[in-house]
């Protein structure tokens, strides 16, 4: 089950709230594809063709866009056999961004004053 997280600034009050985590239909490498651009998607099946049951690990996870100033929420795979893992870009503008432990403060992108209150609002799946 995936937690809603809600990400406050305590400089500008600015607030963003993403899903991060994973829901029950990302157990299948299927569903998750999907989520991820077409070169990606590419490189993903590649990677797990020679695998009857792909071991993997998915997640959403909190993301800082530079481009755009915002914190997103961006899908994450490792592929366990051949030690990769992808990551998307910026749903919102296409930028690469940074991903953020969700466990460790990072800095407001809008004003760049404080480090991030995180508060765990609710789940989904």
């Amino acid at each position: 089950m995936g937690k809603i997280c809600e990400y406050t600034c305590p400089s500008c009050n600015t607030i963003w709230s993403i899903h991060i985590g994973h829901g029950m239909e990302h157990a299948i490498l299927e569903n998750i594809l999907d989520v991820f651009p077409t070169e990606i998607q590419k490189k993903i099946i590649s990677d797990t063709k020679e695998e009857q049951f792909p071991y993997f690990e998915f997640n959403y996870y909190p993301a800082v866009c530079h481009e755009c100033q915002n914190i997103v929420s961006v899908p994450v795979i490792h592929l366990y056999k051949s030690g990769h893992t992808y990551s998307s870009v910026c749903p919102d503008c296409g930028k690469p961004v940074d991903i953020q432990s969700e466990n460790i403060g990072f800095l407001c992108p809008l004003c760049k004053e404080s480090t991030l209150l995180s508060l765990e609002t609710g789940t989904w799946d």
